[in-house]
């Protein structure tokens, strides 16, 4: 198979979202696509994926700077059309984490209920999280919990917690729970998304998430890819691991 994923190598018509679609993500504060990208696509950007890390399964920082099929899938024309629309500006990407799901990984458990910003400390609602399952995804393998319509409590305090621990050449050594704890306020409720391969997730800065580790007892992996944006020109904190820096990309279509 050609190493560039065939669908990111053409031009692409853009992509309008529905009234429906902005509606739903404006009232809950996040967005399911199905079908974004094809399971045969998935497929390659999983094997890429396998082929870089060797034995090292657990979360990767930034692919998209290592891997092709990565950076074209973080510069997918259509994915800016649909940032864009939901943020009303033009989206740049900063950087991206994978995180492989394997079932029982000891390096890899799951993350704690978050806000995103914690980490980038962009303007208030600069910051904006997208994702690619690269695996069906539900309650038995982990998949996404969200507590709809926590992104108009706008940025709650958090406990600082630590992510990973590396030893000196680099290699992680430990994982904990990803992100810093908010508490839970009263009345919101959590559910748990479904969704298919090849789903694209978007997600508001301030919309209250986690992810159970994934204890799946049938073999069932939950691959996904997390892509980091902020609003064009808003400062942001690069962070000490995660290294973000902006990607030139194209002008904004819609």
């Amino acid at each position: 198979m050609n190493s560039r994923l065939k669908l990111f190598q053409n031009e692409l018509p853009t992509l309008a979202l529905t009234s429906e679609q902005l509606k739903f993500y404006d009232k809950n504060g996040f967005l399911v696509i199905e079908g974004f990208i094809s399971p045969e696509e998935c497929d390659s950007l999983a094997q890429a994926a396998f082929d870089y890390a060797g034995d090292k399964i657990h979360n990767h920082l930034n692919f998209h700077r290592e891997i092709q099929e990565f950076k074209d899938l973080i510069l997918h024309p259509q994915l800016h059309d649909i940032c864009d629309q939901l943020q009303n500006t033009r989206m740049i990407p900063i950087g991206s984490i994978f995180f492989f799901g394997k079932p029982n990984n000891p390096l890899e458990n799951g993350s704690l209920a978050h806000q995103d910003n914690y980490a980038a400390k962009a303007p208030i609602g600069s910051y904006f999280v997208t994702a690619v399952s690269l695996d069906d995804a539900d309650s038995e393998n982990g998949a996404l919990n969200v507590y709809p319509g926590s992104h108009k409590l706008g940025e709650l305090p958090y406990k600082d917690t630590k992510n990973f621990e590396f030893d000196e050449n680099g290699n992680m050594t430990k994982n904990y729970p990803i992100g810093s704890e908010v508490e839970i306020p009263e009345g919101l409720k959590c559910e748990t998304l479904s969704y298919k391969k090849g789903a694209l997730i978007l997600m508001h800065t301030n919309t209250i998430h986690s992810a159970d580790k994934n204890e799946n007892t049938q073999g069932r992996w939950r691959k996904k890819i997390y892509m980091h944006f902020v609003k064009d020109g808003d400062p942001f904190w690069p962070g000490w691991n995660a290294k973000r820096q902006i990607m030139d990309r194209g002008p904004r279509r819609i």
